[in-house]
Order: C-alpha cells, then sequence, then structure tokens
C-alpha cells in the first residue's frame, strides 16, 4: 500500500492488489496514508493453495482492472 499510495501522490497510477480477505486493512491503510479513495484491487481468497492454472484465472479476473487503473482506459484482451 505504502508504494502505491507514493506513486499515486507523485501523479504515477499505480495499481494495488490485496485479497478480499485483507480488503478492510488495504483501505484503512489507504485511509492513513491520506488517500481514502484509492482503489485496492481485490483478488478473491486465499492464493496459497492454489493451483498454477487457478491463479492465472484470478489474474485473469482482475487484468482490466489493473489495465484500466494505470492506464486510465479500459483494457481489451484483444490488444
Amino acid at each position: 500500500m505504502h508504494d502505491g499510495i507514493f506513486f499515486e501522490k507523485a501523479g504515477i497510477p499505480s495499481a494495488v492488489f490485496a485479497t478480499t480477505e485483507f480488503s478492510n486493512a488495504a483501505l484503512a491503510q489507504a485511509r492513513a496514508l491520506g488517500l481514502p479513495d484509492f482503489k485496492v484491487i481485490l483478488v478473491e481468497h486465499p492464493i496459497q493453495p492454489l493451483t498454477p492454472e487457478e491463479v492465472h484465472g484470478r489474474a485473469e479476473a482482475v487484468f482490466g482492472q489493473m489495465v484500466e487503473k494505470v492506464t486510465g482506459r479500459a483494457a481489451s484482451l484483444a490488444e
């Protein structure tokens, strides 16, 4: 969170990820660091026991959010 907030405050778009289990903690950190409206990209919890294929699926589920967060425009998987 600290790095993402640091970059955002410097005008550099950043994407910060957290699993759903830690969403409240991530949002509390954003508020404490002075950016209460910072959007954290949430990935379904848990990650650790997943197979590589399942992790890939979780990444695909949030890929568009990440691209939009750092570029300001919607992602197209065809690009």
